[in-house]
This record gives structure tokens, sequence and C-alpha cells, in this order.
């Protein structure tokens, strides 16, 4: 074989080895005196596998040992870590003249393989949104060579060691020639585990991973090389003073209960019971929540005595234990691409991203006991040594002697990263002031200063999980049984989003509040309403006060559009023709209307239903009536009210966020268009529709809107091009006010009043609904309630009902931020919907070969496969796709907020592979989630560390970062 044609390797082994590779990773494995190859499939330049027999002598040629060397020659593998790790300890012990090590002097990484020549088929996978196992990555694919089932009983029977019997001759393992119909079937199973991964690279050809990802893998791959060293004395002696401890804490349990096995579940209930207490659960959250309450007690005692019994943290020590190389470091920490919706780094082993924090003041005390053995001084100082055994879990991890830990993170990078994307701009200037966001929330939740590490600054954690609005009693709200007041409306009963009637989570009473009358509608200052010109609420109080008209909803049949449609001519056409029939001009002087709203300028006569369109929802308590109907004035297209004395008509509709009308169009006998069915006849002669009692004239908006209103429908009815009209004076202000007869000085009560207030949670998709014919939002949206409560909001000591007003508050604070979940809602729909790809600020998505994608600032693509749409808990249309979800290839349901999640994670994800990218000269041997541990001479500076972890990359231009750093002899929290 001629190593020169060796371009590229696709490998796959079958080991042995005495130790649990699930429990103590690959590192520890293969470092074992037990480990040793079986197989070695192998696939040169894409061609047939051969499968070398390692463990009876067949081993590949020189030239591929040379290749595994060669970082010009592409490596390929399934999980590619466990070959390249398995095959540097291989070659190491058996063919020392191949292996050639890398990394600096001192590194501990010169003894494997350099990773930059490897790629990985599952990183591959997991990048456009696929499993991580073989098996289901081929079945998702379809793949036709499916692992044989009989695989995982055959790497059972040869790969690990077997229990000696008489039987079996007393055998510790099993060899070829203990079952030479297994082993050749094992020999196919590996040969196939190598198709099967050629495959998958051949069905991902289309969705490469960019130049860019590979170099962050190659990074990862040095970090689990490197490995953390571990305080042995502190591992081994917290494992010892942890048994100890329980060990007593069970006699103590016997003692006060008489019970024989104090950890019995049932044993412990019946004990309770007995005591009048019954509890379903004995679980730590159900525990801690009954010590909460009024216990006798013996009751107390006994159920602290169980939370301290229960306590796991010694679990994570005997992780340390097992997984520790020879050299006392933990290897294979963490996993590249854990988690394949944003692309972050999961932990493994020991789990370094959810260790328990530390809040000792007297840590390095606490510490030195435990790592002196000093069980006596720790059981005589501190109440719960399990508790002390947790928060000492960080510090058991150590830099090497001469050197020190630095520990470098990012100041509220996701918090950041969404204000930039969105264009909060008070959020980016409060860090522009160097603010901490977390305190300054926690200061307003809880109405008093918060200062990190200082006064209350045990409150910033409450702040960091953070980061009033009310209808009227007897507003009727449009559903589909009818109109029915706010306060009687029933999970039952579906409400009126301006597209559909949709589902909801019910009414909530907000006690008494000040109200204000305005367009129709009563509510209080702060309830966030739509006006016409915005694609995205405003507060009532602001509408009021600008003279801002609130968006109609009329009766449920027509859907309005907020500014988020981008329409061609000839839809807009299409509209206008519905509008302009004879049916739909007749209509609108043969009906009456009742109930409609008086202007102070104008009495409206002979108006009625403004669209031909079948009967409306029965009103609350009536039959559906068409003189009864409230007036629908969609903001689609529509012909929303007559302005002068001589009868012209104004057409108000959408194109884009921009509204366009006509003005002062009249009807002729020739009609409008050359389409025969158009009216053709001139509206009746009669008395004015609208009559001006008191004599006085509208005023005239001096609004630049209605000429080009006027111009672009002329344009649209002769067949001309609207774009021609928008690009005459693109300075003009399209947003239109609307005329001065809804100017707070006229609809607005001069006296404000008090009333009982209720609103609507989630209502919808959109989270909106009408009231009193106006399309106002609802409270409880984005499902921040619940991700407050995931996030241990209760348990950090907020009550239930002050959810809601936090989430409540923080999102009118932050409009832009709401205004761009709903945008990237939009255009993931559209993708998916209608395959067109839409830009959100930095963020590109579209819809590609049964794949949707979402391309962030740095040009990575977050991946979602098989997207379509489905339906959600609501009724209302939202995006699935197919994903991993809770260890199982489901469906999986999302929407705009989720998202925005997935979008801010990955980029803060970048932003972190960034800082890895420039720091990578350093020892870095730790991440977790937003910051950096390195290990360097007692004589580095940590604040040029910081530095560069805080320069932003250059497709982030303008985003403030800043990195905070410590430096400890020991792991801590700062």
């Amino acid at each position: 074989m001629d190593k020169e044609k060796i371009r590229k390797l696709s490998i796959d082994l079958e080991t042995f080895g005495a130790k649990d590779l699930k429990k103590c990773g690959v590192y520890r494995y293969a470092e074992d005196p037990t480990f040793g190859l079986l197989l070695f499939g192998v696939s040169v330049n894409d061609g047939p596998v051969r499968v070398y027999v390692i463990v009876l002598g067949d081993e590949p040629p020189d030239e591929i040992l040379e290749a595994l060397t060669d970082n010009t020659v592409e490596k390929w593998a399934y999980n590619a870590s466990f070959e390249r790790v398995c095959l540097s300890v291989w070659l190491r012990r058996h063919h020392p003249g191949f292996f050639k090590g890398y990394g600096s002097p001192g590194d501990s990484v010169k003894g494997y393989l350099d990773p930059t020549g490897w790629k990985c088929s599952r990183v591959w996978g997991a990048y456009n949104g696929l499993p991580m196992s073989l098996d289901a990555i081929g079945s998702v694919l379809g793949l036709e060579q499916q692992k044989l089932k009989e695989g995982k009983d055959l790497v059972r029977y040869f790969c690990s060691p077997c229990k000696p019997t008489k039987a079996n001759g007393g055998r510790t393992r099993n060899l070829p020639a203990d079952a030479p119909d297994k082993w050749e079937l094992f020999k196919k199973y590996n040969q196939r585990d190598v198709e099967v991964e050629m495959q998958i690279q051949q069905r991902l050809k289309k969705y490469p991973v960019p130049d860019s990802v590979w170099d962050e893998y190659h990074i990862d791959q040095m970090i689990n090389d490197r490995g953390i060293l571990c305080d042995m004395d502190v591992v081994e002696n917290a494992i010892r003073i942890d048994a100890k401890t329980k060990e007593e804490l069970i006699q103590q349990l016997q003692q006060l209960t008489g019970l024989e096995n104090p950890n019995s579940v049932a044993q412990v209930k019946d004990w309770l019971a007995r005591q009048g207490v019954v509890i379903e659960s004995l679980g730590k959250k159900e525990v801690a929540a009954l010590l909460k309450g009024d216990l006798p007690d013996n009751v107390r005692h006994v159920l602290e005595l169980r939370l301290m019994l229960a306590k796991s943290s010694v679990k994570k020590y005997q992780a340390m234990q097992t997984a520790m190389c020879s050299d006392h470091r933990c290897r294979g920490m963490f996993q590249f691409y854990g988690a394949n919706r944003s692309g972050r780094f999961a932990g493994r082993i020991v789990q370094l991203q959810n260790l328990p924090q530390n809040h000792m003041q007297d840590l390095e005390q606490a510490r030195n006991l435990v790592r002196h053995d000093n069980y006596t001084a720790l059981e005589m100082l501190y109440d719960n040594v399990p508790q002390v055994l947790s928060e000492l879990i960080r510090t058991a991890f150590i830099p090497k002697p001469g050197m020190k830990f630095v520990v470098s993170d990012y100041s509220s990078i996701e918090a950041r990263v969404l204000a930039y994307l969105a264009g909060e701009t008070h959020t980016m200037e409060s860090f522009a002031k160097g603010e901490d966001l977390y305190c300054a929330t926690a200061s307003a939740m809880f109405h008093k200063p918060v200062v990190k590490h200082g006064i209350n600054g045990e409150l910033r954690q409450k702040g960091k999980i953070a980061t009033l609005a009310c209808i009227a009693e007897g507003q009727p709200v449009l559903t589909n049984h009818g109109l029915i007041p706010i306060e009687k409306v029933s999970k039952n009963d579906l409400v009126w989003d301006g597209e559909q009637f949709v589902h909801h989570d019910g009414v909530v009473c907000r006690g008494i509040k000040e109200v204000i009358t305005y367009d129709g509608l009563t509510a209080t200052r702060d309830h966030l309403v739509w006006v016409y010109g915005k694609s995205e609420p405003v507060r009532f109080g602001d509408a009021a006060a600008s003279g801002a008209r609130l968006v109609k909803t009329g009766n449920g049949r027509t859907p309005v559009r907020l500014g988020e449609d981008h329409l061609s001519r000839e839809a807009l056409v299409e509209k206008l023709e519905s509008l302009l029939c004879s049916y739909a001009v007749y209509r609108m002087w043969i009906d009456p209307m009742a109930g409609s709203e008086q202007s102070d300028f104008w009495t409206i006569e002979g108006l009625s239903a403004l669209l031909a369109a079948p009967a409306d929802p029965a009103l609350a308590g009536s039959e559906a009536n068409s003189r009864q109907a409230a007036v629908h004035e969609s903001d689609g297209s529509g012909i929303p009210e007559l302005w002068r004395t001589w009868d012209p008509v104004q057409l108000l509709f959408y194109l884009g966020s921009r509204s366009v009308s006509y003005r002062y169009l009249r009807t002729s006998g020739s009609g409008a268009g050359d389409r025969p069915d158009r009216h053709e006849w001139k509206l009746r002669e009669r008395e004015p529709a609208l009559r001006n009692p008191s004599g006085k004239q509208p005023e005239q908006t001096d609004n630049c809107a209605d000429q080009i209103r006027a111009d672009l429908l002329a344009l649209l009815l002769s067949g001309g091009d609207p774009e021609t009209v928008l690009r005459k004076d693109p300075g003009r202000d399209h947003s239109g006010r609307g005329d001065s007869r809804f100017r707070a000085s006229e609809e607005l009560e001069k006296h404000p009043r008090t009333a009982r207030v209720y609103d609507i949670r989630n209502a919808g998709r959109h989270h909106r609904f009408t009231v009193s014919g106006r399309l106002v939002h609802n409270c409880g949206y984005g499902g921040s309630v619940g991700a407050l409560k995931a996030m241990g909001a209760l348990d950090m000591g907020l009550k239930e009902e002050e959810l809601q007003p936090i989430v409540a508050a923080w999102r009118e604070a932050n409009p832009h931020i709401v205004k761009y979940w709903w945008d990237i809602d939009a255009a993931v729909m559209k993708a998916v919907k209608i395959h067109l790809p839409s830009q959100v600020g930095l963020v590109y998505i579209w819809y590609q070969s049964g794949m949707l994608f979402i391309k962030l600032p740095s040009g990575r693509r977050l991946s979602y496969v098989q997207p379509r749409i489905g339906q959600n808990q609501f009724g209302n249309d939202c995006v699935t796709y197919m994903g991993v979800d809770q260890q199982h290839w489901d469906r999986i349901e999302s929407y705009g907020p989720k998202f925005v999640e997935n979008i801010v994670q990955g980029v803060a994800r970048d932003i972190l592979c960034y800082a890895m990218k420039n720091l990578r000269d350093r020892f870095i041997v730790g991440h977790v989630h937003d910051e950096l541990i390195i290990e360097v001479p007692e004589d580095a500076s940590m604040q040029e560390i910081c530095d560069i972890m805080g320069q932003t990359p250059d497709w982030m231009p303008g985003l403030l970062l800043r990195a905070d750093g410590y430096e400890c002899s020991f792991y801590q929290k700062d």
C-alpha cells in the first residue's frame, strides 16, 4: 500500500477492558492494564472495509499506522474520541515507533494522538440535529445497513469480563476460540459499523460542518486530553467521612423512630403517619416543603436528619475516584456538541456543569479539615457535615504544583446577547455603564438595594432567574360563544386573537385599580394594546396620550394583519376586488348599523357591517343579527369609514408594515378596473352618510402618509407598480397616527376612575384577545412563569403569586425583546409553511430539503429535522420538528421564545469558543457554561486573560462583553 495514496481513513474498534467504560470514561478505561484491541475495522479512501483481528496477531500495515499520526490524513469515526484515545494507548504500548504525541513540554496532552487530523461523524450528525447513538442516527437516516440486533450481546460477550463458572472452565473473559460462530458474527458487526459510519458521511455531505466548528472540536479534544488534576486526599477522605456520617445518621434515626431501616421509604412514611403526618413522597423537595410548616419537634428532627442522609454529594467524589488516571487527572469531562439544538457542551462523568455552589465563609478551613481527615473537628464545628462535603466538591480540583487557577467568566453573557440581537438599547446602556443586571433586577423585585458580594447580595441569584396590566370588569370579550364579560369567560370559551379563535389558560382577577376609557376600551394604563401602524403592542396609556387608533378586530370573521405580511401588487389588487364589487358597496347603504361608535364631530347613519361575510357569532344571550353585529374593521383590507359629505370612500390596507390608503376615491359609472363584475353605478345620492350636527369641520392631518396612500391606490387600480410610490420619498413617515377625531383630548375621560380588573392568561400563540372590539395583549406570555419555576424560583423563596408580576414587569420594560420573539416566530413559520427565507437582524432562517436552518452571526447553523406545522396545546399553529426529547427521538413542539432561547444560547456558546481559540496556547483545563478554568504559572496575569476573553468577535460588532476573573489554589465559585 502506497502511503501517498492514503487521504482518508474510516475506523471502528472493538476492545476489551476490565473497567466499566460508562462509569470511568475512555481515558481511564484505555489506561488500565487489561485494555487491548480486539478488532480494527478500517476503510481507506472510502474503499471496502477491511477488519484486522488484532487479538489474533493480524495487524494493519505500516502505511495505516503512519497515517494515524499524519495530520494531513483525515481520520473519521463515530465518537472519534474513543478510537483516537484507544489507538493512542495501543500505539504507545505496541508500536512506540509510530506514536507521536503533541502539545508543549510539560503538558499532559503529550500522551495522546494529535486530534487535528480527526473528525467525528457523531458531531456531524449532532450539528444537523440528529440523535447521538449510531443505531439511532442510522434509523433516522433510513440507512439500509443497520447495526446487527445481536451487536449489544456480542459486545457484552467479547468486550467485558465474564463471571467464572464451571460451565466456562472458570475463565474471566471470552476469546474467539470460545465461540467461533459468535466471533464471525462479531467481525461482521465491526465491519458494518464502519459501513454505517461511511453512509452517514455520504448522507450528510450536502450539510457540511464548517471548518471553524472542526477547529472548536479539536480544542475540545485537547482540553479533554489535558484533564484536570484532583486532590486525592480530599477525594478519598470525603468518601470516608461521608460513609461514617451516614452510619451515625442511621443510628440516630433508629433511636428516634425505632425503625429497623430508616432508609426504607415505606417504613418512614408509616412512622410519619403514626405521628399524624401524611406525605405522598419523601423526595427532597417534598420534605423541604413539609419542613416549612408547623410540625411536632420529633417529626421535624427526623425529617431534617433524613434530608442530611439523602445528600448525594459523595457520588461526585466517587465519580472522580473512578475516572482518575494514574497521574490523578480526570479526563473526558466534556462532550462537544452535547446539546445539539444549541451546540453547547455537555458535562460527562463528574459533570462540572452541575456542581453545587459553595457559600461557606470558611471554605479553606473546612477543606483542610477534610484533607487531613479530621472528622472530629468537622462534626464539632458544623451541624451538617454532608452539606459541608457538598460545598467542597469543587475544591477537589486543583492546579499542579507551581501553578494556579485563573477562573474567568462572562458577565451576563446571555442577557447581553439577547439585548444586542433584539436591539434593547436601555439594557445595552446599562451594560455600558458597568451596572450589574442581576443586581438591578433583584433590587426592583425586592425593593431594596442589592450589591454583588455586598448588601443583600444573596438576592442577586433571584434577580438572575427573572431576567401589571388589566381589563376593567364588564368589558365584553369576543369568544366563540359570543360576547361575554371578561370576568365570566371560562376555559371552555375560545377567544378571538385577531386571526382565529384560540384556547387560553383562564381569567385572573388583578384587584381594584385605576382605569381609563379611550377609543371604546376601559383598562389600566399599563395594559398592552395594538394600534394602527405598529406591529407590536404599546401601553394603553401611551396610545391614549398620543391619540393613536386602537386596532379593531370586529366580530371574528376576517383575520387582521399587524404589519408582518409583505403582499405583492397582484395580491393587494385581488383583495381590493372583493371590496369594490357591487354587493360589498351596495351593503354600505342598505343596512343600518346598530350601536356604532359616535364621534364628537360626526354621527353615522346608514353604515352597516363593512365586509360581506357569513353571519356573525352570536352575541352573548342572543342570536346572530347583522344589525347588532360589531363593526369589523380589517386592517388587511376594508372600507373603514365614510369621510366627507360628497360620499367619497376611504380604503385602508397594509403593505408590509406600512399603512396604505386612498382618501378621496369616488365611484364612477365606468367602475374601478376592467372586470365586468365591478360596480357600475355611483353611490346613491342621498343625505350625507356623515352628518356634522355641530357645523365644525374635522381637522386635517398633515401626515404625508395620506398622499402615499392616495398615490399607491391610484397606481394599483391602474395596474402600476406600488414600489415606485414607496421609492418617491424614502424619508416619509409611514407610521400614520390616524385622524384627529381619535385624539386623547376628545376620547380620554377627563377624570380616571377605579374598577375591578381582570386579564386572560396565555391566549393562543400570539398571546392576544379581543375585548370591546379592540385587540389587546394577555398576561403570562412566553411561558416565563413556567421557566421561573423550572429554574427554582419557588425554591429560592419567591411565591407563586409573585411570579407573574415579575414576568409582566420585565416584559413591559423590554418590548424589543418581546418583538424579537415574535419576529423569529413569524420567520420560522414562514420558512416551514411556505419555504421562504427571512433575515431577522443578524439571524438568517430558511428551509432546505426537509430541514429548518437558523444561521447565527458566527456563520454556524442551528438545525431542526423534518419541521412541519402542527398544533400546540392551545389548538393554534406552531412549528414542530424531530429531535431528542427525554432521551427519545420524538416530535418536539416549539415557538418564538424557544427558538430565541436556542439562538441566544448558541451565540453565547460561539463567543465562548471564540475565547477558547484566543486562549488556546494557555492550559485550559475546564469550562462551565460561560467560564473558563485555566491552569497558569503563579506569576501569570489574571487581567490579561480576562482582557483576551472579553474581546468581541468581528461577527458581533458593537457587542459589549465583559469577562471577570479570580485566582485560586483550588477550584471554587467566586
